[in-house]
Formats: C-alpha cells, sequence, structure tokens
C-alpha cells in the first residue's frame, strides 16, 4: 500500500480547514471567558478548563481533519 497523491492534497487541505476551525474555535472560547469577566463572574467553564479545553480544540480539528481529508481523496479516486 502506498501514499496517495490526491489523499496527500486531500490532507494538506484538511490540515488548512483544521487550522481555520482551530482559530475561530479558539476565538470563540477567549469571547465566552471575556463575556463572562465583563459581566462580573469568574470566567465560567471556559476559565475553569483552559488547558485542557485549548488542547482539545487544537488536536482535533489539526489532526483529525487531514485524516478525513487524505481518506476523502484517496476515496473519491479509488
Amino acid at each position: 500500500m502506498g501514499i496517495s497523491v490526491v489523499g496527500l492534497i486531500g490532507a494538506a487541505i484538511g490540515l488548512y480547514l483544521g487550522w481555520l476551525d482551530w482559530k475561530i474555535l479558539k476565538g470563540v472560547i477567549q469571547a465566552a471567558e471575556m463575556k463572562n469577566r465583563q459581566g462580573g463572574g469568574d470566567g465560567g467553564f471556559a476559565a475553569k478548563f483552559k488547558t485542557p479545553l485549548s488542547w482539545i480544540v487544537f488536536l482535533v480539528p489539526v489532526i483529525g481533519f487531514p485524516v478525513i481529508g487524505y481518506w476523502a481523496g484517496v476515496g473519491l479516486t479509488g
């Protein structure tokens, strides 16, 4: 079993989309924390679990999207 060029292109597109998704989700988490702090709270769920949540939000899109992109590229070309 060799590595498919089309699969690698799909993985590269998936990596880009995963990076975009990570940036968006990171901003949403920061906005939720700031909104809670401005309202007089302690930051809420986003502040309490900031480190593990940041890792999950980074790893799932940046690892998962390229894998799905590779499989999609290979699957579509046969």
